[in-house]
């Protein structure tokens, strides 16, 4: 079965997205996307944990899961970031094509595991999350008190983080303005 899988470089600054159906495609395929010198000397880690993935734990391996690719000479590290490990698929995107009501799905997903979250959220997974019906089929178990305090939430920080954009757009039109202004 064929599964999407998310590459990623030891220092987590390229991601990509793959489907794979064996360990060897996801080396091969990995390796290519991030320019990887010798896939023959490739390990591949957990993002997470750098947990050592082989050929028989890629059976185990769950779709959408972060993998990074090391080369002979590189180590798992933990990462920089501040942003918990559960909410960076939010800004990967795989080779396939994910639907709103799937990223919808995601998206409540991770912000059932961490509440806080929702404060790191793009304008336009906010927006999917506002639009979501939560009655929709694959969205349903997402139906209770707790998805649609999520949902309320969301639109909040939608309409906050609208509000702001469209406040930064009229000041970035005022300084055209007035630059255009002083140039006379």
């Amino acid at each position: 079965m064929k599964k999407p899988i998310r590459v990623w470089s030891q220092d987590r600054k390229r991601r990509h997205g793959v489907v794979a159906e064996t360990f060897d495609e996801v080396i091969e395929k990995g390796a290519a996307k991030l320019e990887l010198p010798d896939p023959c000397t490739v390990t591949v880690v957990l993002e997470e944990d750098g947990t050592v993935v082989d050929d028989d734990y890629w059976e185990t391996i769950a779709p959408d899961t972060k993998l990074i690719l090391l080369s002979a000479n590189e180590v798992w590290k933990p990462s920089p970031l501040s942003v918990p490990s559960n909410l960076l698929f939010i800004s990967d995107e795989t080779d396939g094509t994910v639907d709103d009501d799937q990223r919808a799905l995601n998206l409540f997903a991770a912000l059932k595991q961490n509440p806080a979250s929702v404060a790191l959220l793009s304008l336009s997974d906010l927006e999917i999350i506002k639009d979501a019906n939560l009655s929709a089929p694959g969205l349903s178990k997402h139906n209770s008190e707790c998805s649609v305090q999520l949902q309320e939430l969301c639109i909040e920080f939608y309409v906050k983080k609208k509000k702001e954009a469209e406040a930064m757009e009229l000041v970035d039109l005022l300084k055209e303005h007035l630059k255009g202004n002083d140039e006379k």
